[in-house]
Order: structure tokens, then sequence, then C-alpha cells
């Protein structure tokens, strides 16, 4: 058998129509549709921090210093972070369209970054 899913909202309000003689359900489950309510107008968090933004934009000024394109192991070096943490914010800045991403000519090289124009 197919399994049903419900809301917290359908549910509640089914037992307030459902047991609409017992006061005290109904004061129950109105005060959670009302909380329920309440935390949907809340604006949502996001998973990206204050500190994260912070270090893509000078990830960002640091490479508009930058007369020529440089690799990511140069940018993790300067910064002394790892290479995953700056590929990760190099990857955002280029889909964000701030960066541009430059291929190597030969298999063995390394990609390059540099503002976009």
């Amino acid at each position: 058998m197919a399994e049903i899913k419900i809301t917290q909202k359908d549910l509640y309000t089914r037992i307030m129509t459902e047991m609409n003689y017992d006061e005290e359900v109904v004061a129950f489950c109105q005060k959670k549709l009302d909380q329920l309510a309440r935390n949907a107008a809340r604006p949502r968090k996001t998973k990206v921090n204050l500190e994260v933004e912070q270090f893509r934009a000078d990830v960002l000024a640091k490479l508009a210093e930058k007369a020529e394109p440089v690799t990511n192991k140069d940018m993790a070096a300067e910064f002394g972070v790892s290479a995953q943490k700056m590929s990760a914010a190099l990857r955002v800045l280029v889909k964000d369209g701030k960066v541009e991403r430059i291929e190597p000519e030969k298999k063995s090289g390394s990609a390059t970054f540099q503002i976009a124009e």
C-alpha cells in the first residue's frame, strides 16, 4: 500500500475539524498552526555565511590586482588556505560571472583565473 504523506498544517487542521467539540484540543491545534505560519514567514537561513562571502570578496579583490592570470595553487598559497577552499571560492566566482577560468594549452598544465572582462 502506498504511503500517504500529510503536512503538519493539514494534520492539525483535520484534528481541529474532527475534534471541534474539545476546546482544549482546538486551542492546542490553533497554537501549532500559528507557530507553523510564523516559521513559514521567517526568512530561511542560507548555508553561505558572512565569512565565506568575505573570503570570496577578498579573492576577487586580489585577482583584480593581478596583471596576469593566476593558478588556484598560487592563490591558495597567497591566502594560506587549502587548494580545495580556494577552488570552491573560484568555482562560485566563475559561476557568478565575476571571474574567468582559462583552460591550459597543455593537458598537463593548470587552469588559470582572472577577473572577467
